[in-house]
């Protein structure tokens, strides 16, 4: 089994494009168990995503200590893949043998 963090934009419009990316990572990695972070309102998009083992709804909080809450949540685990669309601290914290962050003019 693989395990795989996608941490992923909680505006709707972005959190539809990387349902793309999504897809992909489910059909080439069948075996994959998914945890997924995004936003509450952009939640109900990845309800239905096979191979979705979690689904944090991260509520924003002052001082980004939204991303202390995740790291909180997701820190313990080891990562196969970990991918972030956010580029946030939370990739480069976890242990992964797989880190994929989307940097600006990515």
């Amino acid at each position: 089994m693989t395990a795989i963090l996608f941490v992923t934009s909680g505006q709707i419009g972005d959190a539809v494009l990387t349902t793309g990316l999504l897809g992909h990572l489910v059909e080439t990695r069948p075996d994959a168990r998914f945890t997924i972070a995004v936003a509450p309102r952009a939640a109900p998009l990845f309800r239905s995503v096979p191979g979705l083992e979690r689904l944090i709804a991260l509520e924003k909080r002052s001082y980004a200590r939204h991303w202390l809450t995740l790291y909180r949540q997701v820190a313990l685990h080891r990562w196969d893949m970990a991918v972030d669309l956010r580029n946030s601290v939370i990739t480069w914290l976890v242990r992964t043998r797989d880190r994929r962050v989307m940097g600006k003019g990515d």
